[in-house]
């Protein structure tokens, strides 16, 4: 019985040390970097394929429609993981799907998770263009209605089933109408902190936020506003292919292999064609030089699916597809996925 009881004792540290390791293990806070961002971009297909999901039985609120899309591979249970933002008559939320991991088949919406508001009126009820790093998801949510008021948000999604809001990176912002809104975001792991860009109405000016340096799961962690960069006065003139600017619905951020940083665009032009469009980030550069324009990829998107609605991408194995979604939940909704073979 002694024996059995120091084998017990041993077990139970054994238990409780992988317990602590599991606990101190900080989250995935970065995506995989590629290796040429701008052949990335020429090697995405002019066309994409299809996937289906439908809506569970949940009622979802009233009004909008899609705003941002990201999606993940989820190997611990073999499965893709998609997570579309959603506006409302009342709140923004987000949609979460799981889908096959060879994506053969029909997804399953697994839960709709609200995005609280911050109390004021009107509410916070528009969730814009999204993106996930590792297993942190940011989005902002802003005041629609007298657009003078939004919030960064971030939540750890690592658990699809229980997201948990990391409420001390929240950023509040609050301005002139249109000025502060916060309707596209994109974020990006550097060497020794995070880049945050948020992009007002119509993303008419980015404000770039840098973290202190501190793990995102940190409570001491805090992003501060580092430079703005706004359309009207960007200097254009070395810009490729074009000097059009379009109004992106939803942007995010990447990085390469050498540590160089870019920004993609998603826009349903004038003329209804779908534009990827691809900016290199240059920190070091006054701010009307920060952005500059390097390459533009029009993609046929399959189905009812438009930029305009939602875009994002999605990193898997230093290969980049494109993700777009349809309008609003019907019977089914199509999701269109642009990612070259291997």
């Amino acid at each position: 019985m002694k024996q059995l009881g120091a084998v017990s004792c041993v077990a139970c540290a054994i238990a409780i040390a992988s317990w602590a390791r599991a606990e101190d293990q900080p989250l995935a806070a970065s995506n995989p970097a590629i290796s040429n961002v701008v052949a990335a971009i020429e090697r995405l297909p002019s066309e994409g394929r299809l996937l289906q999901f439908k809506p569970d039985s949940t009622k979802l609120p009233r009004g909008g429609h899609f705003q941002g899309i990201q999606m993940s591979l989820d190997a611990n249970k073999n499965r893709n993981l998609a997570f579309l933002s959603h506006d409302s008559e009342t709140i923004a939320y987000l949609a979460i799907v799981q889908f096959p991991a060879n994506l053969s088949g029909e997804g399953q919406m697994l839960r709709m998770q609200a995005l609280p508001s911050d109390g004021q009126s009107p509410p916070l009820r528009h969730g814009g263009g999204i993106q996930l790093v590792g297993d942190i998801l940011v989005i902002g949510v802003e005041d629609n209605q007298l657009k003078t008021r939004s919030e960064i948000q971030f939540w750890n999604v690592a658990n699809p089933q229980e997201l948990v809001q990391l409420k001390h990176l929240t950023i509040r912002r609050r301005g002139e109408p249109k000025d502060k809104t916060a309707g596209a975001v994109g974020m990006v792991q550097r060497e020794n902190d995070h880049l945050l860009a948020v992009a007002n109405w119509d993303s008419r000016a980015i404000d770039f936020y840098v973290t202190n340096g501190k793990r995102l799961d940190d409570p001491q962690c805090q992003f501060s506003l580092d430079t703005r960069w706004q359309v009207d006065v960007a200097d254009k003139s070395d810009w490729q292919p074009d000097q059009t600017y379009g109004a992106y619905q939803s942007i995010n951020l990447v990085a390469d292999t050498n540590g160089n940083l870019y920004l993609i665009g998603f826009q349903t032009d004038a003329g209804n064609k779908d534009l990827v469009d691809l900016f290199s980030i240059d920190a070091t550069r006054a701010p009307s030089h920060r952005l500059r324009k390097l390459a533009s990829k029009h993609i046929q998107l399959q189905g009812e699916n438009r930029f305009r609605f939602s875009g994002g991408i999605w990193i898997d194995q230093n290969s980049l597809g494109i993700l777009s979604s349809e309008r609003d939940f019907g019977p089914a909704v199509r999701i269109n996925l642009a990612k070259p073979d291997k």
